[in-house]
């Protein structure tokens, strides 16, 4: 029994669990070649799961912020690279356009979310401008009637699928005294002029995942680009991260929860001594500890998506989930490489990949320090 969970909540998340259950087989080429396939996406669109946090008015499902954390816990437990592509699209980018774009941009920019063609990106971060966002360098003019924008931002998830990127750019000159003046939230679309993708990068876990730089000079974009008021941009990627940092939770959680499941079967199967090792106290209590770990993450995860749903305040806690979440995978992909040994660090066994891929889990969206920041300055303000 879960008090955040509703019937049709449950039944979407075991559509998804069921449909993921397909990808098996898949997953270990994608990997390796550094791309997701694109059926793969194509398929999440028809499925409705890339425009389940998008209202009905606007062609999507109108799904709760409860229900795409559990969808997206599925989504990672059977692959997170998927997953992290789908936060990002269907979670930040989609919610942004949802809540600040005109009527107009709605219609434009909501379908593209939607259609498994590709997806959204959402480019904030730059390589002098990471925990601290609010420094960034990528600079927007007036031009003619439209915005000329300069910049390069890095570690942009999906640049490479992205039919389009909200991208943060300042709008005059540097304050340093007021550093989230003048930023401003662009619709950018990865085709318009000036416009480029750098390298995939290559990462320890993710691989999947296309992870690349978003290189703009003198991209222009039509006057109607601005997302939201002009110096207001800030505010609209705080937004976001919160949000995301539900996501980041429960894509933690199904993270731990699949590791755990293989050691738990391994466990039982594999013999030492005369016996399963499962029978063995210590190994015991480390399933047991992962276990009330992943319960109490699901759960922390689930209230900040509920109070969002509610339209209450849910910053603080959007980051105690994300924290403690985060922290938790890694505690939990550890206890299950342990329990498979040596062949916890063969390939032949997913736990390495799990293991590799959570550990982003404390990294993006904000730094566990970063969560700290937050959790103690709304404790603790005047």
């Amino acid at each position: 029994m879960n008090p955040f969970v509703g019937g049709t909540e449950r039944e979407l998340a075991g559509a998804v669990a069921n449909w993921a259950k397909g990808l098996t087989e898949r997953i270990p080429a994608a990997e390796k070649q550094g791309a997701m396939p694109p059926d793969v996406i194509a398929d999440l669109g028809r499925l409705g799961v890339l425009g389940m946090t998008i209202p009905e008015a606007d062609g999507g499902l109108g799904a709760s912020t409860v229900a795409f954390a559990l969808v997206l816990e599925e989504l990672s437990a059977a692959w997170p690279s998927l997953a992290v592509g789908v936060a990002v699209n269907s979670g930040i980018v989609a919610s942004s356009i949802v809540r600040y774009a005109t009527p107009d941009q709605r219609a434009r920019w909501l379908p593209k979310l939607a259609d498994g063609m590709g997806l959204g990106a959402f480019a904030l971060t730059e390589p002098t401008s990471g925990s601290d966002a609010a420094s960034l360098r990528t600079t927007a003019r007036p031009d003619g009637d439209g915005w000329r924008i300069d910049g390069r931002k890095q570690f942009i998830t999906n640049a490479r699928y992205a039919p389009f990127a909200i991208v943060l750019a300042r709008i005059g000159e540097f304050d340093p005294k007021r550093t989230s003046a003048g930023i401003t939230a662009f619709v950018v679309p990865l085709d318009a002029p000036g416009v480029s993708i750098g390298p995939s990068e290559r990462k320890l876990g993710l691989r999947a995942s296309d992870t690349s730089a978003l290189i703009l000079e003198g991209a222009r974009v039509d006057r109607d680009a601005v997302l939201g008021d002009t110096g207001k941009g800030f505010t609209i990627a705080m937004a976001g991260l919160d949000g995301g940092r539900i996501g980041i939770a429960a894509q933690s959680v199904g993270i731990a929860r699949a590791s755990l499941a293989i050691a738990k079967t391994y466990a039982k199967e594999r013999k030492q001594f005369g016996r399963p090792i499962a029978d063995f106290e210590g190994l015991r209590f480390s399933i047991a500890k992962a276990e009330s770990d992943i319960a109490a993450a699901r759960l922390l995860a689930l209230r900040a998506a509920w109070l969002r749903d509610r339209g209450r305040p849910f910053t603080r806690e959007a980051a105690m989930a994300k924290l403690y979440a985060s922290e938790m995978a890694q505690r939990a992909t550890h206890a299950a490489v342990q329990i498979l040994g040596g062949n916890g660090y063969m390939r032949d066994y997913a736990v390495e990949r799990y293991a590799r891929d959570g550990r982003a889990t404390t990294i993006y969206e904000g730094t566990s320090e970063i969560q700290r920041v937050v959790i103690a300055r709304s404790l603790l303000a005047a």
